[in-house]
């Protein structure tokens, strides 16, 4: 592979991982829209549970099914880890090692506050010069209860969490001059 091929597919890897932080971002923030702007209309879902297949459908029929539930916690934190991406042309799969937190308040009840280790196995297409993801397999490795000590809220001089696009996350260079 020569020099411009190589330079084309890291500047693919570094898009498909911009894709995914924007994925992490939406679900992070309750914002529907930018969530399912990260898959290509119809693209297949298959979320594996530790017993058992939970869904498999569409992305659009999978987060209609479970959005609601996701604003039921009163704040989560999703981190990318280990990311390995293979691009061949217009095409890329990608393992995508990720942590997620989910916490409600009143924040010290480790029943409603949980660790979740998975794995998405993703399908990516280019189109139109934009890499959307085709098809995604998730598998759940575990979950462990977990009881933050110090729940951020305002009262205790942590910011306020945001689930919305009011969320500094949304601040733009153009926003602070």
């Amino acid at each position: 592979m020569d020099l411009d091929e190589r330079l084309l597919t890291l500047l693919a890897k570094q898009e498909i991982y911009e894709l995914m932080c924007r994925y992490c971002r939406g679900v992070d923030r309750m914002d529907k829209e930018l969530t399912l702007s990260c898959f290509w209309p119809g693209a297949v879902d298959v979320h594996i549970g530790r017993h058992g297949r939970l869904h498999t459908g569409t992305a659009e029929e999978f987060f209609d099914q479970e959005w609601a539930g996701f604003g039921d916690f009163t704040a989560s934190q999703h981190h990318l880890c280990n990311m390995l991406i293979e691009v061949d042309g217009d095409r890329a799969v990608a393992e995508t090692y990720q942590f997620s937190f989910y916490w409600r308040e009143p924040g010290d009840d480790p029943e409603l506050n949980w660790l979740n280790s998975n794995r998405y196995h993703d399908v990516f297409e280019r189109r139109n010069g934009q890499w959307r993801i085709l098809r995604r397999d998730f598998l759940r490795n575990f979950s462990l209860p977990i009881s933050p000590v110090d729940f951020p809220t305002p009262e205790n001089n942590w910011p306020a969490l945001s689930q919305s696009r009011d969320d500094l996350a949304y601040r733009t260079v153009a926003d602070v001059g």
